[in-house]
């Protein structure tokens, strides 16, 4: 091997290198990567339809059950509630990934339409980015510009019609917009539950990618900023 072709190696390892810096991906977790806003509060009604039905089935087919079945009955569906609920919270996809054009939020799918599942926080539309530590590893809420493009927060009326439609059709409509890639209220921001991220890890990595104009502030545990970088101020020309 010549060493005009070890140069050309090594120098495209390090453009390779450089192009995989550019970059940050992380998983989020909670069920806000995959379901839309409310479903996993219809966790407890499904199973308490299901476990009403199966009873009325039994009492007709085979006959009054004892008083006693009651309460075991009660409890098992308190443990299946409990135990559904905990596998919700412990879901973690690869819903984050931040790169020198934006932030992009939800899951990558190959279906036709994939901006109803995906969200693009372009850097020019960031106005904030607040770090906090949690237990399961950092929390990073995006605050937008007021003229930034985001999916809007759906209206209490077409809320309670969606919670009626996932109650009754819970694997079609239950397959819609997450809820990670819904604004908060009527402000322009975001929430990310982000697994197994350190918050100076992730307020470092954003700070190499983000414009100079987005302020970013890390905080400790005690609610004190440990990092923070405030916007940069264009500078007036000198008459």
């Amino acid at each position: 091997m010549t060493e005009h072709h070890v140069r050309d190696c090594d120098h495209r390892r390090d453009e390779r290198e450089d192009f995989v810096d550019e970059s940050f991906a992380a998983l989020v977790r909670g069920p806000s990567s995959t379901f839309p806003r409310g479903y996993p509060f219809l966790i407890p009604i499904w199973i308490a339809v299901g476990g009403g039905a199966l009873l009325y089935g039994w009492s007709r087919l085979i006959g009054a059950l004892p008083w006693w079945y009651g309460g075991l009955a009660v409890s098992g569906l308190v443990l299946a509630i409990v135990a559904l609920v905990s596998v919700f919270a412990s879901i973690r996809r690869l819903a984050f990934r931040a790169d020198a054009n934006g932030i992009r939020l939800g899951v990558r799918t190959a279906r036709k339409r994939p901006r109803q599942r995906q969200a693009l926080l372009w850097w020019s539309d960031v106005q904030q980015l607040s770090i906090a530590p949690r237990r399961y590893g950092s929390r990073l809420e995006i605050t937008l510009g007021p003229a930034a493009r985001i999916v809007r927060r759906r209206s209490p009326l077409r809320q309670v019609l969606l919670m009626c439609g996932m109650l009754i059709l819970p694997l079609g409509l239950g397959r819609g917009t997450p809820r990670l890639t819904e604004s908060r209220g009527s402000a322009p921001q975001y929430r990310v539950r982000l697994y197994d991220v350190l918050p100076e890890e992730l307020g470092l990595a954003l700070a190499a990618l983000a414009l100079p104009a987005v302020e970013i502030v890390v905080m400790s545990r005690r609610r004190g900023p440990l990092m923070a970088r405030r916007p940069q101020q264009a500078t007036q020309p000198a008459a």
